[in-house]
């Protein structure tokens, strides 16, 4: 390319405003969200991401700018092509942000710095395929942000899953999908059998249907062959614990029986390491 018309060009392009073809913009911000790169480029060695355990990561903007560099300098075919790429190479992560923003939710503006997210390994994972993630943290000037948006949740395989949020994490809550209510009680290890606990107050007053306190439980009486529970020795014990502490005001029926034994889904709750994720 002649030099005089090549600095004409680099004149014109820095001066000029351009817009991403909205193809473009939407694959650079899916692999901005790390969608299409190989998993061994995020976790190198299996040892980094045992079974059943969670690991808290930040994107590294540095490292997200050579990403996207990278893939834009596939298809170069003349020095026209790489001065374009030189003038627009320090836009590329703000153009790829602004766009990653709206593969999930559509929200248009820049992303919160920096970008924080999680790898989940579990058989939770494959067991609960409706698993809700719900993130607490905070904006790149400190500001709390409770919950924290989500850019990506996807499954990688089917105990890996990856989840990505629009700033830094400080608090993640797992829990299973809301449908799972059921029947249930907690195995206690010190007595070697099940035991009811979350028990709640049947009165007429403000508190009722508060929970009693965690230390509060029966032993759930079982059958003899031990995998079949006794339903109305367990009624009968839970009435009789529910009026002991003035927690149960009329008839103890069915409808109170189920009340009691409900069990809400689980959920599980997570901190991020203060000095990992910055």
């Amino acid at each position: 390319m002649d030099e005089a018309y090549k600095k004409s060009f680099e004149i014109r392009l820095t001066g000029a405003t351009w817009d991403m073809p909205q193809d473009i913009g939407e694959w650079l911000g899916r692999l901005l969200l790390l969608y299409g790169v190989p998993f061994n480029y995020l976790v190198p060695d299996e040892a980094m991401l045992p079974s059943e355990s969670i690991r808290f990561f930040c994107l590294d903007p540095g490292w997200m700018k050579c990403l996207l560099e990278g893939a834009c300098s596939v298809g170069k075919s003349s020095s026209l092509d790489e001065v374009f790429d030189q003038n627009l190479r320090n836009r590329f992560l703000d153009l790829a942000g602004r766009k990653a923003k709206e593969v999930r939710s559509g929200e248009r503006g820049a992303p919160n710095w920096p970008l924080t997210g999680f790898l989940l390994r579990s058989d939770l994972v494959e067991g609960w395929q409706g698993l809700e993630m719900k993130a607490s943290g905070v904006d790149g000037q400190g500001n709390r942000i409770d919950p924290l948006p989500a850019l990506r949740i996807d499954r990688l395989s089917p105990n890996i899953m990856l989840c990505l949020f629009n700033g830094k994490v400080t608090e993640i809550e797992i829990r299973q999908p809301p449908e799972g209510l059921h029947f249930g009680a907690a195995f206690d290890s010190h007595s070697n059998a099940y035991r009811k606990y979350h028990l709640r107050k049947l009165t007429p007053a403000e508190s009722a249907g508060d929970q009693l306190s965690q230390e509060f439980g029966i032993n759930v009486p079982m059958r003899s062959d031990r995998r079949v529970i006794d339903i109305q020795a367990l009624a009968k014990q839970m009435e009789q614990a529910l009026r002991g502490v003035d927690a149960l005001d009329g008839p103890f029926t069915s409808a109170e029986f189920a009340v009691q034994m409900v069990d809400p889904p689980g959920k599980a709750s997570f901190t991020a390491p203060t000095g990992g994720l910055s």
